[in-house]
């Protein structure tokens, strides 16, 4: 149903209510709003024209404010449709209009609101062509566009600036909201914001969120990790969303009355009810003076270069249609995608081969020769954990995989087969954007257990994946486990083969693991001043024998133990069977598990010794340990089976914690892309 017919049906139900125009309307439907407003004031809203570019999280709510306000005349602009992850903070994100343009679902939300409405669509958004169409006859602007959306939202400031048109922008920062009001007798936005043609993105961003709300109250309960400049992506909430729409409708009908005490910027607002804090106050210089400059300067080369991940480099999704040059760009992006997956001591055991519509993965089973990779099993899951990044990072480019497990006898290293195919109806996976996120975290976590709803939706995902979670999550609990950990990785501190290994894979300088791009960097390994100065000593075994005889290489392991003890749980992931494309399996059950955390923003750190030596003994016997280490294991597996007794018969993936806890700022590197194809 078209928007006319939309229109003409409501009109017909209010008809028949006895309304035939919107006067009649409006003195029944708008009454109670007399006493605030008079009958002047009510006839002056019907023939104003409001706005409105962007209908998302604050754009629709405004049309609804503003039309039970008694606004009969709207310009409404978007070129967006609904999906689930608008559901926290859109007034029209409804299950049922999923797909559904929100121009024309937020067009039927007015006019079931008032449907004498006098509305003029732009579904193509706010362009340059359309910007004064777009702006013709109207009173006032209601910015909605994204935050992110700053070139149109600079051009649409300067225009109607240029047509003395006041524009009124709110922005949602957590619980509050920040206000602004640009009028023909007030500062300028680029002046204000001290924005300049040239200038790169980022720092638009950054000018534009400290000249938004330079009190920033919002930021003593906010989580800033979340916030990504460079992918777009920031946190919102509904109740921030209705604090705009109510602060920034407030100042429209004053605006449209003609009432006192307008204040154009550079006079601010912020109004935080959760703090129950109210600011305001006046930037004479807008950015440009010296405190704002200043916090810009901390912003971006402090606090920015603080959060930002050292190592992890998003790829960006070729945009080219071109089918002769389309697949080998979307494939090396896909490859990408793949090798952000974790491997033991990011050695990045795979080989990939390219063809036409397709992607074949291969493990390079003489990448990884350590005792710990027995069988290449830590390297079969490491590539399943990348074969569930393909999958997942192709619904990103419109693409559904199809994957086939060892599709060739005879061939064990070709892990996987993955068909590409074009198909409208795929959807973007929602852990898409975490697969540039996922990171080891050796940082202690909270000690606050994690609530069993999230413990039960991540059991879930490892299900689906074809794994089987358990969790232990009390303190009594990761307590015992904790000793159990500090026993295996204090037999991995004592053998000298893995000792060699892990040496050979730490990266003791910056510059070192920049040239290899591959391997541990030093200070990913979060082990502080005096654990780095133990690593570089005990390089040689020669050295770490005399320090594990002395008592020392006991830290090592109660790092271990202490990190056990500092999380919110620990999962241990298993799977039904022993053979390769069961851990290639577990690999993909793994990844989504991983993936599923951090987009809880939740950390994650593999605890692998004991899983990898449970494979050992069982696959190759007790006997490839030391006696003594044998009657140490023992005692681990009878901890591990008490702990987890439905997992403790089936194959072992991954023993890990997770938690509550801070971001990392050191990650890992990855090998350039064309290395592995």
């Amino acid at each position: 149903m078209n928007e006319s017919d939309t229109a003409e049906r409501l009109r017909r139900i209010a008809g028949d209510w006895g309304f035939a125009d919107i006067y009649s309307y409006n003195e029944e439907a708008f009454s109670r709003s007399l006493g605030f407003l008079d009958a002047q004031d009510m006839d002056t809203l019907v023939r104003s024209r409001v706005a409105i570019p962007g209908l998302g999280g604050v754009g629709g709510v405004h049309v609804i404010t503003l039309a039970r306000s008694g606004v009969g005349r709207f310009n409404l602009a978007d070129l967006d449709n609904y999906e689930p992850a608008n559901m926290n903070r859109q007034f029209g994100a409804r299950v049922q209009n999923f797909g559904r343009s929100k121009l024309d679902v937020m067009v039927e939300e007015a006019l079931s609101v008032n449907p004498f409405l006098d509305i003029k669509t732009f579904p193509n958004g706010v362009t340059n062509d359309n910007l004064d169409a777009f702006l013709d006859g109207v009173d006032v602007v209601l910015d909605g566009l994204d935050f992110f959306v700053f070139d149109v939202r600079r051009k649409l400031f300067k225009r109607a600036y240029e047509l003395d048109i006041p524009v009124i922008t709110a922005g949602p920062l957590g619980f509050s909201s920040a206000l602004l009001v640009f009028t023909p007798s007030g500062m300028p936005f680029d002046e204000y914001f001290d924005i300049e043609d040239g200038m790169p993105d980022r720092k638009k961003y950054i000018h534009f969120a400290l000249g938004l709300a330079p009190a920033a109250l919002h930021s003593k309960y906010m989580d800033a990790s979340v916030v990504d400049f460079d992918a777009g992506k920031g946190p919102s909430m509904n109740i921030g969303c209705q604090m705009c729409s109510a602060l920034a409708g407030t100042e429209a009908l004053r605006i449209l009355l003609n009432r006192k005490h307008v204040k154009a910027a550079p006079y601010y607002v912020q109004f935080d009810p959760y703090r129950r804090r109210f600011v305001r106050g006046r930037l004479r210089k807008g950015n440009k003076s010296r405190l704002q400059a200043a916090k810009a300067w901390f912003f971006e080369e402090v606090l920015l270069k603080k959060a930002r991940r050292i190592g992890c480099e998003p790829a960006e999704k070729p945009k080219t249609s071109g089918e002769t040059t389309y697949w080998p760009m979307l494939l090396e992006y896909l490859v990408k995608a793949a090798v952000q997956a974790p491997s033991g001591d990011n050695i990045q055991p795979w080989r990939f081969v390219g063809g036409e519509e397709t992607l074949d993965v291969y493990m390079d089973p003489e990448v990884d020769d350590s005792f710990f990779n027995v069988h290449n099993i830590a390297t079969l899951i490491a590539t399943g954990a990348a074969i569930e990044n393909i999958a997942i990072a192709a619904t990103a480019c419109g693409l559904a995989a199809a994957i086939s497990l060892f599709p060739e006898e005879g061939a064990p290293d070709l892990v996987a087969g993955i068909r590409l195919r074009k198909s409208p109806d795929v959807r973007e996976d929602r852990l898409f954007g975490s697969i540039w996120r996922r990171n080891t975290n050796r940082k202690p976590f909270e000690r606050k257990p994690l609530p069993d709803g999230i413990c039960d939706r991540i059991s879930q995902v490892a299900k689906e994946s074809g794994g089987d979670l358990h969790w232990v999550n009390t303190p009594d609990e990761l307590e015992r486990l904790a000793k159990a950990v500090f026993i295996a990785d204090r037999i991995r501190m004592e053998r000298e083969d893995l000792h060699k290994h892990f040496i050979k894979m730490v990266r003791f300088s910056d510059e070192d693991a920049e040239r290899t791009r591959d391997g541990l960097p030093l200070k990913n390994l979060h082990a502080g001043m005096a654990g780095e100065l133990f690593l570089k000593a005990t390089k040689s075994w020669k050295v770490m024998r005399v320090a594990n005889a002395l008592g020392a290489g006991k830290v090592g392991a109660r790092f271990a133990e202490q990190g056990i003890i500092n999380s919110g749980g620990a999962g241990l992931l298993t799977i039904p069977g022993m053979q390769p494309n069961d851990f290639a399996s577990g690999g993909r059950a793994l990844q989504r598990v991983w993936l599923t955390l951090t987009h809880y923003n939740l950390r994650m750190q593999p605890m692998t010794a004991v899983t990898l030596f449970r494979l050992a003994w069982l696959l190759d016997g007790p006997e490839v340990f030391s006696t003594r280490h044998q009657d140490m294991l023992r005692h681990v597996w009878s901890e591990l089976e008490t702990l987890y007794p439905e997992a403790w018969k089936r194959g072992p993936v991954m023993l890990f914690r997770a938690g509550f806890g801070k971001p990392i700022r050191y990650g890992t590197y990855r090998r350039q892309s064309d290395s592995f194809l």
